[in-house]
């Protein structure tokens, strides 16, 4: 028993065609028999999937080939600003309470009490006359 596979020769003749790499390359076709003869003739080249992959055109036609929506460029993360961890320590009923408000206003429990820590800061900042 070999490892490899046989292929078919049509497979084989297929993969001896001449690549096309740019759209440069494929000549204006005046009817679908031409078309056709051209790429029997020929290959999809590296160069011209690169092409497809960063033309918005070519990606909104697969998706409508696939039946699917046109895929959207993934968002770039948000960089957050530097910080740093520190440790605090509270009473169990402080940290309830801190959690039982951040549900109500829906955001997490550590945002929350980072604003409540930047909306103090600056309270006294502006009392002492720092602001």
């Amino acid at each position: 028993m070999t490892d490899t596979i046989e292929r078919p020769e049509a497979v084989e003749a297929e993969t001896n065609l001449p690549p096309v790499n740019s759209r440069t390359e494929i000549p204006e076709f005046a009817s679908e028999e031409e078309f056709a003869r051209f790429w029997q003739t020929h290959s999809i080249g590296p160069g011209l999937i690169e092409e497809g992959r960063s033309d918005p055109e070519v990606q909104a036609l697969a998706a409508k080939l696939r039946g699917s929506k046109e895929r959207q460029r993934p968002r770039q993360p948000r960089q957050p600003k530097a910080t740093f961890v520190t440790t605090l320590r509270l009473d169990a009923d402080v940290e309830a309470r801190l959690r039982h408000v951040a549900a109500l206003k829906q955001v997490p429990y550590q945002t929350l009490l980072k604003q409540f820590v930047s909306e103090r800061l600056y309270e006294e900042e502006k009392r002492l006359g720092v602001v």
